[in-house]
């Protein structure tokens, strides 16, 4: 198996989501703001408070495909995909202490090797997404994938918006409502549309190994072939994150409109990221940072055509490289 980085970068149209959102004050549901700071014409700089989704809902979407993912590995794949018993029910509570590697791992409760081993050998989502085992002997795994908030773009900055929607229940007419009991129940929902940015990035390396333990880095925990099975199982999440995409709350009745515009998938053999798709330009910026800065990278762009297609197209040409 090759190791590699993928780093995507891309824009998206998003049109009367409500994602992200976060606290609820009375009957008013609020979307997640995040303050911006944007250079004017004039060099002078301002901050906007602008609608965003954060990483940890794109992550959380991720993961929870991943885990779907190995629970259907005995149908697709050559090697079956362990996911532990909280994983595979998207709870990520990620082996946080000993109550929970205990219920999401059975074995370990026999085990006294070391854990960030028997959670590799055991969740796949935990070797990819990472965990903090929070007892005595701390024992800390960073994820081998990153993920930053979706924001507007710059020239979409100023004219972002979140408007509340209001709504209402009604139980007029049923033997629930009598005397002074209110019939109609009024809520508002905030919706915003944008042009938001999105990343992640993937690295390879530590997929399948040990990290924490220094003596130790580096040093496998399961077979190539199965590591090899691991990162293939990442890329067809994120496919799928990708074209169905399934990140965001509130999708039940808040079902947005999304459109994406342009995209850039760059796959090196070591860390190498797209510039950011904050300015429009991103595009350019990557071909010629590739001048300056190749590390044997190639680049997938999107910017017209069938957007299926286009992701299909590069998870396939980077697993074949990951596999030559």
């Amino acid at each position: 198996m090759r190791d590699v980085f993928v780093s995507i970068r891309g824009r998206v149209l998003i049109s009367v989501e409500a994602l992200n959102m976060t606290e609820s004050v009375g009957n008013y549901v609020k979307h997640r703001r995040v303050p911006i700071m944007l250079k004017e014409d004039d060099g002078s700089y301002s901050v906007y408070f602008v609608p965003a989704i954060s990483g940890e809902s794109i992550a959380h979407a991720l993961q929870t495909i991943l885990a779907e993912e190995c629970n259907e590995s005995n149908a697709k794949r050559d090697n079956a995909l362990p996911v532990c018993k909280l994983c595979s029910k998207g709870i990520f509570l990620k082996s946080s202490n000993k109550q929970i590697l205990s219920e999401a791992i059975p074995a370990a409760s026999k085990s006294k090797g070391d854990v960030e081993e028997l959670v590799i050998k055991n969740c796949v989502v935990e070797d990819i997404g990472g965990f903090l085992y929070a007892e005595e002997a701390n024992v800390k795994r960073t994820s081998n994938f990153y993920t930053g908030y979706m924001i507007p773009t710059q020239e979409a900055l100023k004219s972002s918006m979140i408007e509340p929607q209001l709504h209402s229940r009604y139980a007029l007419g049923t033997k629930f409502v009598s005397g002074n009991t209110k019939g109609q129940m009024l809520y508002y929902v905030e919706l915003a549309s944008t042009i938001y940015t999105f990343s992640l990035d993937i690295d390879t390396r530590y997929i399948g190994k040990i990290t924490f333990n220094v003596g130790r880095a580096g040093v496998p925990v399961v077979s190539d072939s199965e590591r090899l099975e691991r990162v293939s199982a990442l890329l067809d999440s994120v496919g799928r994150l990708l074209v169905e995409n399934s990140f965001g709350a509130k999708r039940t009745r808040f079902l947005p409109t999304i459109d994406w515009e342009s995209m850039v998938i760059s796959v090196s053999d070591k860390p190498w990221t797209v510039p950011t798709p904050f300015t429009k330009s991103y595009i350019e910026r990557a071909k010629k940072k590739r001048e300056k800065i190749n590390s044997n990278t190639e680049l997938y762009i999107f910017e017209d055509g069938s957007f299926e297609a286009y992701v299909s197209e590069t998870i396939g040409k980077i697993k074949y490289k990951i596999a030559s």
